[in-house]
């Protein structure tokens, strides 16, 4: 692993110095040679380097000419597709991954904490994965990476200030070398302070800190026939694990809001989650339709869990008793993994085609305190090297229009997981069926630590899932039914104890809904309803009606100010929500703390000044109305009402 850590390091040093070399070719003024050219690869547009001109001799650089595309679609033989900057109106209010997602998933009462998916969602990947995945929406995701095409220097800037001193701050900076060849990078700061514990001086109150960084690069021959998309992602997440929150029965009130302020945990517990991932894709093409391609993956993680005064933490139920070290707890999670991908794509009589052999080689380590050494970390456990051979086709073949496909692909992992997919997508409706049996997440398998200590052989988790939606539009209004239906198998989860178990019966979950967008005049109405049904919720547990949506109304001031002005809110029904174990970043079954239901209200304004978009809203904007407030996860408590503005300011040149 030290070897091939070397390598790929080497690799991207000479990638940086060959990008930093061409850049420096780059004439600035007084000759005033931008970079400039058309898109990367067969979408191109415009020929040669110079900045665009209108008669008056002003820029008209702008979301026009400065384009993006994602790797799927090269994966997907859709070269030549491309998407512009983002410039719109609608949801520019939401900008924390919970309310990004309409409320489908779930935090701790405050942005940077550990979240979850409100429903249940099937794995999508085969072979074996670390399993803590509490922090994955602050990371940057793969399908997330835009890699850029401007004919000019483009910058985006970004500010949120929101309750509790939340805050968030986004550069990125992108701009072609020349037509063929561009770079660029992205980094963004978030933090949130806490709503309750005690601190003395500023430091202590932070609550959350995030830092995310890309850097991404793509080159194209100037045949066409190569490319190379490369980037590099990085997290870096640390969180005050509060535990939750102690009840003050001193005070009157129906208790809400009604607290000591006092966390369950130390004002020393703290999670730290450090991830680094380097991703280079590459694709030749021999003849027309015909593409031999190599997707290559490194990804390292780094977790880590400390609390100087346990204690605490044992004494108000959040931890069980401790094991070795009766004052300190310190849990250390070393994941490794280089995943490659080689095969062949490309188009054949109207079918898009992939086949590909992937190799996955990963190990893990973990380390924690030995019996009476007082925090001295040592190694409990080792998986060793390990290496898995998969073997994958995809097939897409696109119907009357490219808007209209059939899909079918599978994974099989040799000698252990599968995966099947199929879908058909057309303008009357969308109806798919998958099957994946996957690998247990190596955390529920081994672990060894201060407060847990388990060794379990589990078998593979199987689910099949039949989906489809059927949309119904008239001029101005479109409705989309939806209904999903999972069997579930082995199913492996977090008892009460937060300990890891896997039921060995099958069960069954139906979730039905629909979403909407109507559109009346300068009236706009969007949103999503869901019914979800479970036969056993002692270890699936979800809100069995959930509604999540907006009304806003769009009109222009003074002919320059173009103003969204909006209600959103978020209902969900009473359920015994997962409760959070911070030790092993995991979500488990609890049956003593029922979350009620609940609406959250905001109320919103959306304005654009030419490029310039700002955003300002009153989050729940209706505590205090009817009950005080909620609790997003037990223990948690959900923010107050808040402020929050926002600007973003994309520069073209």
């Amino acid at each position: 692993m030290r070897i091939l850590l070397a390598v790929v390091f080497w690799v991207s040093c000479s990638f940086l110095l060959f990008q930093h070399a061409a850049v420096a070719q780059i004439k600035l003024p007084s000759g005033m040679n931008m970079p400039g050219g058309g898109g990367g690869g067969s979408g191109g547009g415009g020929k040669g380097g110079g900045a665009i001109l209108d008669d008056s001799t002003k820029t008209i650089y702008g979301p026009k000419t400065t384009l993006h595309f994602f790797e799927n679609d090269i994966i997907n033989n859709r070269d030549s597709v491309r998407y512009r900057v983002d410039t719109l109106l609608p949801d520019f209010n939401r900008w924390t991954p919970v309310d990004r997602s309409y409320g489908k998933l779930v935090d701790l009462g405050n942005v940077g904490t550990a979240s979850r998916n409100l429903f249940f969602t099937p794995r999508q990947d085969i072979g074996a994965q670390l399993g803590m995945r509490a922090y994955d929406p602050y990371a940057i995701q793969q399908d997330e990476v835009q890699y850029i095409d401007t004919k000019s220097q483009y910058t985006d800037l970004t500010y949120r200030s929101g309750g509790k001193k939340t805050t968030l701050g986004r550069f990125g900076y992108a701009q072609n070398v020349n037509p063929r060849f561009n770079f660029g990078i992205r980094g963004q700061r978030l933090t949130s302070n806490k709503q309750y514990g005690t601190y003395g001086v500023a430091s202590e109150a932070l609550l959350g800190q995030n830092w995310t960084f890309l850097l991404h690069s793509h080159y194209f021959s100037k045949d066409k026939k190569y490319l190379i998309l490369a980037h590099y992602r990085h997290l870096n997440q640390k969180v005050r694990e509060q535990g939750g929150v102690i009840p003050d029965e001193a005070v009157g009130g129906d208790g809400i809001y009604a607290y000591d302020g006092l966390a369950r945990a130390s004002d020393d517990a703290n999670s730290w989650e450090r991830r680094h991932v380097f991703h280079i894709y590459q694709q030749y093409k021999l003849v027309n339709g015909f593409q031999v391609f190599a997707q290559t993956d490194y990804q390292s993680i780094i977790n880590r869990y400390t609390d100087k005064a346990i204690q605490r933490g044992i004494s108000n139920g959040l931890y069980p008793a401790s094991r070795y070290d009766s004052l300190n707890t310190r849990q250390d999670i070393f994941y490794k993994l280089f995943d490659n991908k080689v095969g062949i794509k490309g188009t054949f009589s109207g079918f898009n085609y992939r086949a590909y052999l992937r190799q996955r080689f990963y190990g893990l380590r973990s380390g924690s305190q030995e019996p009476n050494t007082a925090g001295f970390l040592t190694t409990d456990y080792r998986t060793g090297l390990k290496l898995e051979n998969i073997v994958g086709l995809w097939l897409s073949y696109y119907l009357k229009d490219s808007t209209q496909h059939l899909t079918a692909e599978g994974e099989h992992l040799l000698g252990r997981d599968f995966k099947l997919k199929g879908e058909l997508d057309t303008k009357w409706a969308k109806v798919g069926y998958q099957t994946i049996f996957t690998s247990p997440d190596l955390i529920t398998q081994n672990y060894i630590g201060n407060h847990f200590d388990w060794q379990n052989n589990f078998k593979l988790t199987g689910t099949n899932t039949i989906y489809g939606s059927l949309p119904l539009k008239t001029k101005n209004i479109q409705l989309t039914p939806e209904a999903q239906f999972h069997v579930v198998n082995n199913y492996v989860y977090y008892d009460t104890a937060a300990l890891p178990r896997q039921l060995g019966s099958a069960f069954t979950i139906v979730r039905i809904g629909t979403t909407a967008n109507i559109q009346l005049n300068r009236w706009n109405i969007s949103g999503m309803a869901y019914y979800t049904t479970n036969s056993n919720s002692n270890v699936v547990r979800m809100p069995k009606y959930f509604a999540s949506g907006q009304i806003t109304y769009d009109f222009t001031y003074s002919k320059v100010l173009f103003i969204q002005a909006g209600v959103s809110a978020m209902y969900r029904s009473s359920y015994f929500a997962d409760a959070y174990m911070p030790i092993t970043q995991q979500f488990h079954i609890q049956n003593s703390f029922e979350i009620d239901q609940y609406t959250v209200a905001d109320v919103f304004a959306n304005v654009r000044i030419k490029r310039i978009r700002l955003a300002f809203k009153m989050a729940h904007v209706n505590q205090g109305i009817g009950v005080p407030g909620y609790f997003q996860t037990p223990g948690y408590l959900g923010l107050k009402r808040a402020f929050s503005f926002g600007v973003n300011w994309p520069l073209f040149d």
